[in-house]
């Protein structure tokens, strides 16, 4: 099988939960590694859109089966980056290799 990206990152997925019993949230490790293909957003109208600077908005790109969501942090395994998930747009069928295209905000510069 062949992709359109190049996966350069190895990243672990945090997600907010809810305490049990209670109204407050922890976030957790979803405990499962991807690969995954990180970029710095170029794209003038995108960035004006999100009220974003270069270097700050990120465009990344993942396997469909990896269960990621608007609101998830993205932490590169090497490095320990972070990145807050902004949107997520799935791109399948139409003679497309099935993907994930993720909005990131970097959270740490």
């Amino acid at each position: 099988m062949s992709n359109i990206y190049f996966k350069s990152d190895q990243i672990q997925i945090y997600r907010q939960r809810r305490i049990t019993g209670t109204n407050r949230f922890n976030v957790s490790a979803t405990l499962t590694v991807y690969s995954m293909d990180i970029q710095p957003e170029t794209r003038p109208d995108r960035l004006e859109m999100s009220g974003s600077r270069y270097g700050t908005q990120w465009v990344a790109f993942v396997d469909s089966s990896v269960d990621i969501k608007e609101g998830d942090e993205v932490r590169i395994v090497d490095t320990g980056k972070k990145y807050g998930v902004k949107g997520v747009q799935t791109w399948s069928g139409a003679g497309l290799l099935d993907h994930k295209e993720l909005t990131m905000i970097s959270q740490d510069g």
